[in-house]
C-alpha cells in the first residue's frame, strides 16, 4: 500500500543544505535528501525551519562599523 506524505520541496545551497540536516538530527523533519542542493521535507515542520535558519543567520550576522 503506498503512504502518501505531505511535504514541502526546499532548493538551498550545500551549505545551508548542512545546516538544515544538522537540525534534523534533533527534530526529524527531512523525509527525503534529494540531493546536494534539495531536500522533501515535512510541511508541518516549516514554520520552524525557517525560524531556526533566520536565528542561525542572525547570528552569523557581522555588520561592518563605519569609519569615524
Amino acid at each position: 500500500m503506498v503512504k502518501a506524505v505531505k511535504g514541502v520541496f526546499v532548493e538551498c545551497d550545500p551549505a545551508t543544505r548542512e545546516v538544515l540536516l544538522k537540525l534534523n538530527e534533533k527534530d526529524k523533519f527531512i523525509i527525503e535528501d534529494l540531493d546536494n542542493t534539495h531536500l522533501f521535507i515535512n510541511s508541518t515542520h516549516l514554520d520552524r525551519v525557517k525560524w531556526a535558519l533566520d536565528e542561525l543567520m542572525n547570528e552569523n550576522y557581522y555588520k561592518k562599523e563605519q569609519p569615524k
